[in-house]
């Protein structure tokens, strides 16, 4: 008598990897280049803080070294979450099975399965609340030690006390926070100046009642010829101005531990719900904190 075999795929997270690449790329942070992605770190991870000073001398011959050179390793702890949800499938099926027997083709939009509708919802999800991790994290469990805790508690970073910021007063706040900002990274090519949402709103109308960007699409940013991008991560009424090489997002993309799984309970009980798991290693940091201007109210 031949073994008889039965097999209940399901989705088991072989593409984990890059399936956090994308969820990252949702995040406004990631995806506007607006930190550095340091991948493939387990456990802690390091940010290389590099110091050079040099002394000009009178020539002579032989060789006299001068100056100095510092350099020392900043520790940034990665730590392991989780997301998971339950799902009714039968919230999916008019949609989503429906585009799968072509009756919307004309939307290329609609995910053609139910698996990869739950799978770009947790994408974007994931995306979304990273971004807030990095940046307002508290550090408490299941939760990062966000930049902005961290900005709080490092006395070098430049403070600027800032006010609630509309269209009227956005121009005068964010020349506040600019001038503070050291002249030795000033006109670094990589400086950016990352905002909340409502003060990016209040720079464009700002901007349209000079008559300037009037466009009828939207147009990129910025401040006096820097790059200036819009985060949803940030709470309202904050400017971080800073290097991008200068702070890290640290993660294990390809790490044992990252998993993603997509479970139909359906085939072991028959309940109609759908299961899903994310699993990854994350943390964030910076190097200089004296070359940070952080804005608030």
């Amino acid at each position: 008598m031949a073994t008889t075999v039965t097999v209940s795929s399901q989705f088991n997270g072989a593409l984990a990897g890059e399936v956090f690449v994308q969820a990252f790329k949702a995040s406004d942070t990631i995806s506007k280049n607006c930190i550095t992605v340091l991948p493939s770190v387990i456990g802690s991870g390091f940010l290389p803080k590099l110091s050079y000073s040099a002394s000009i001398a009178a020539y002579s011959c032989g060789f006299t070294p001068s100056g100095t050179v510092s350099y020392t390793d900043k520790e940034v702890a990665t730590k392991k979450y989780e997301i998971k949800h339950e799902l009714c499938k039968d919230d999916f099926h008019q949609t989503f099975q429906a585009q799968a027997a072509g009756l919307f083709a004309a939307n290329n939009e609609i995910p053609a399965t139910i698996q990869d509708a739950i799978l770009l919802a947790m994408v974007n999800n994931m995306g979304e609340a990273v971004d807030y991790q990095i940046w307002q994290g508290t550090g408490i469990t299941g939760s990062f030690n966000g930049l902005l805790a961290q900005f709080v508690a490092d006395a070098t970073v430049v403070d600027v006390t800032g006010a609630t910021v509309t269209s009227s007063n956005v121009i005068t706040e964010m020349n506040k926070a600019f001038d503070a900002v050291p002249d030795a990274v000033a006109d670094d090519t990589d400086l950016v100046i990352a905002v909340s949402k409502n003060v990016a709103k209040a720079y464009k109308r700002a901007i349209a009642a000079q008559g300037l960007n009037t466009y009828n699409q939207d147009k990129a940013l910025d401040y006096l010829g820097y790059r200036m991008e819009s985060v949803g991560g940030l709470p309202s009424n904050t400017i971080c101005i800073y290097r991008v090489k200068n702070l890290g997002f640290l993660t294990g993309l390809e790490a044992d531990i990252n998993e993603v799984r997509v479970i139909d309970l359906d085939a072991t009980d028959g309940s109609g719900l759908v299961r899903t798991k994310m699993v990854f290693t994350a943390g964030v940091g910076y190097s200089f904190g004296s070359e940070i201007v952080y804005y608030r109210p």
